[in-house]
């Protein structure tokens, strides 16, 4: 079974970060220190699998907070516990159109 776009994928879900389903959710990408390491770069995002699912509130709070010199280490392991519960979902979502 083929992988889903992740990006057409997050339309319709809920934000993993506060719950909300306000129409506003997306991919959002991984921008924190650790970019490169995923193939983010300098006008570029980096890989799909490194993106949560989060509103339009939560995608701008986690890119102001990742542009912090203060907050930006805490904010990128949110981040990625957010990308956790996205790839969960992910798969859960897969399992269950493999079952049908």
């Amino acid at each position: 079974m083929p992988l889903p776009d992740f990006r057409e994928f997050a339309r319709g879900q809920s934000c993993v970060a506060c719950g909300a389903n306000d129409g506003t959710i997306v991919l959002a990408h991984y921008m924190g220190p650790r970019r490169h390491s995923y193939g983010g770069g300098i006008g570029h995002k980096g890989h799909d699998a490194v993106g949560a699912h989060l509103c339009a509130r939560c995608h701008t709070d986690m890119d102001t907070n990742l542009r912090d010199k203060a907050k930006r280490w805490e904010a990128s392991e949110v981040f990625l516990h957010y990308c956790a519960l996205t790839w969960i979902r992910v798969c859960d979502a897969l399992a269950q159109r493999r079952a049908a």
